[in-house]
């Protein structure tokens, strides 16, 4: 008996999300078509799969037995993708990107914009995200990511390590002054994330106690917490080079050597070789590393495409 590859594949959706609408929103769809292609696949084998209640889908003893095979079939059907994506010599075509919202926001867009005109039948799909989005399942065709991965499926390119600062608005620091020191933050209006513990890290590693509760304005939203330091309302942790293409944005306490973020450039192996991935990979290398770079420092880290580039639970930076 032959089962279509549509229903296995939402079975499995299903199965590891132990929901309909969790299903339905990995595979793009409707959560009302997701349970249907789940009614039709127990009517074709004649067994309940799943039992239904408002906690979710739970899988039946005969659901369960078909989970890993059905898990198989999924990863031969992405291998099958990403292999079939890298053979593409077409130019024409679709290229994703992920990357987080500090470069996808103030950063990527200027730069896409001169890809795409010089490059007009590709078109480019950008998924601005913190978390680390999944390549192997084909999430996205590149990434820019601040860690070094370490899948083995995976090849980088270590674009630079970026220096940070801290910043305010001129308005602000007119206003309220300019700390000359760690001690004088503390009468300062702070900027920094909600439930993420990063800023509080990077200032921690410096030697100064910090807590959530010292940080007036809090975001997990790292566009908010610019923007908010941009309209005056505190001091904040920015990219040097970023900052500097900022109006009315100045760096205090030069002195302080914040830890730099790496910055890679990542693909899965399997897509390397398609053309248009690779011509926008190459692209975006060159025009980071003269944002990031500093032209002085000839030791600048340079990996092939490949050399196997740590897994980590955010993309932040």
């Amino acid at each position: 008996m032959k089962y279509s590859w549509d229903l296995i594949q939402t079975f499995n959706a299903v199965a590891t999300r132990g929901s309909l609408l969790a299903a339905a929103r990995s595979l793009g769809m409707s959560q009302p078509t997701v349970g249907r292609q789940i009614g039709m696949l127990e009517a074709a084998l004649n067994v309940t799969l799943f039992v239904r209640s408002r906690d979710g889908m739970a899988l039946t003893e005969a659901g369960a037995d078909l989970v890993d095979a059905s898990t198989a079939m999924v990863h031969s059907a992405e291998a099958f993708s990403r292999r079939a994506a890298g053979l593409d010599a077409d130019l024409a075509g679709a290229v994703r990107v992920s990357v987080n919202e500090v470069l996808g926001t103030y950063v990527l867009p200027t730069i896409l914009r001169d890809f795409m005109e010089q490059n007009p039948e590709i078109e480019v799909e950008v998924d601005i995200s913190n978390a680390a989005v999944n390549l192997s399942r084909r999430d996205a065709d590149v990434a820019l990511r601040m860690f070094r991965p370490t899948q083995n499926d995976l090849v980088g390119r270590k674009i630079a390590d970026i220096r940070r600062g801290f910043f305010a608005s001129k308005r602000y620091l007119d206003k309220y002054g300019r700390p000359d020191n760690f001690a004088d933050l503390g009468r300062h209006r702070l900027i920094g994330f909600d439930r993420e513990t990063i800023h509080i890290d990077t200032v921690r590693a410096l030697g100064v106690t910090v807590s959530p509760q010292d940080f007036a304005f809090r975001s997990d939203t790292i566009v908010a917490q610019l923007e908010a330091l941009k309209v005056g309302l505190g001091i904040g942790i920015l990219h040097q080079r970023l900052a500097a293409r900022m109006e009315g944005v100045e760096q205090v306490l030069k002195t302080a050597d914040l830890p730099t973020v790496p910055l890679w450039i990542v693909c899965h192996t399997e897509v390397r070789y398609n053309r248009r991935i690779r011509l926008l990979v190459e692209f975006l290398a060159d025009r980071l590393k003269a944002l990031y770079v500093n032209r002085t420092n000839a030791q600048l880290e340079k990996l092939d495409d490949d050399s196997i580039p740590t897994n980590s639970a955010d993309n932040k930076g």
